[in-house]
């Protein structure tokens, strides 16, 4: 079977030369770009002292209080956007994929066989390898990825810089039957580089609040439900307060209903296992193949 991206995630040793690793949120990477906006004051210039005027604290956009901004397509102002597509290949399975948007009805991402690319966006269309394999591509829904305005416009000024050395190295894709000996990328693993750079190309630096319903493995849904503000590790009647006051399509509202009657059942089976000891925890990684999803979604 072909593997496209992965929509959950097991650990692997070798197929991604060891960069596929990722600490914990909790752990020494877990720092974040600024998610708020700064209030900086600048020195004043006269000789006389004056008593200073109180400065209105910076404001905090928390994601279980922020609005979600979904889209349906590529717009001006958009760069930057987490899309969500269905992408199925000649086995005949459809399988969750992720892209950043770019400028000019652009989509950047790391797709099977191919690695990370700059593709015409497409609701519905199809990706032709290399290798002459064609996979159907079909758009759901993009998503703003950061609440406040000040990081959307650090992220779009930074964007083509991010994206231009995974380009310019030829990135393969993470693929469990064709292991790499290279640096190599999952969709998810590109769009969380993109999104939260670390200091270097191993490891992204996902903030803090970014948790995973398993405990050694990150996900699309995982992605999908942060961008949304629904906290993985609230209790269910909170985590569906929440998504029912989204204003999101139905369509993705399904998905977070469906992903997060998932979280309570992956924490029964975790809760259900021995413990593990510290010392001996695998870190986990967001560069690993997908499930494919149980139906296609138009």
């Amino acid at each position: 079977m072909q593997s496209a991206c992965a929509k959950v995630f097991r650990l692997i040793k070798a197929s991604c030369a060891g960069a596929a690793l990722l600490v914990p949120a909790h752990g020494a990477f877990a720092n974040a770009a600024p998610q708020s906006t700064a209030v900086v004051v600048a020195a004043g210039t006269s000789a006389k002292r004056t008593a200073p005027r109180p400065q209105a604290a910076a404001r905090t956009i928390s994601r279980a209080d922020a609005p979600v901004v979904t889209v349906t397509g590529t717009a001006p102002g958009q760069a930057g956007y987490v899309h969500y597509f269905v992408i199925t290949g000649p086995d005949g399975e459809p399988e969750s994929q992720v892209g950043i948007e770019l400028q000019g009805d652009l989509i950047a991402w790391s797709f099977p066989q191919i690695g990370v690319v700059v593709s015409p966006f497409m609701r519905r269309g199809s990706m032709t390898t290399p290798s002459g394999n064609a996979y159907e591509v079909e758009h759901l829904y993009g998503i703003r990825p950061l609440p406040d305005d000040r990081s959307m416009r650090v992220l779009q000024q930074a964007l083509s810089s991010r994206v231009k050395g995974w380009l310019d190295d030829k990135t393969p894709y993470c693929d469990e039957e064709t292991p790499s000996n290279e640096m190599c990328v999952s969709c998810l693993g590109f769009a969380l580089r993109v999104l939260y750079p670390g200091a270097g190309p191993i490891l992204p630096s996902l903030p803090a609040d970014f948790k995973s319903a398993r405990r050694n493995a990150y996900s699309t849904e995982d992605l999908l439900l942060y961008l949304t503000g629904v906290p993985v590790d609230a209790p269910t009647q909170s985590r569906l307060k929440r998504i029912a006051a989204l204003t999101v399509p139905e369509a993705m509202r399904e998905e977070l209903v469906r992903i997060s009657g998932e979280v309570d059942a992956i924490r029964a089976a975790a809760a259900a296992k021995p413990p593990v000891k510290s010392a001996t925890e695998r870190p986990v990684s967001v560069d690993l193949p997908k499930r494919v999803l149980s139906r296609r979604r138009s």
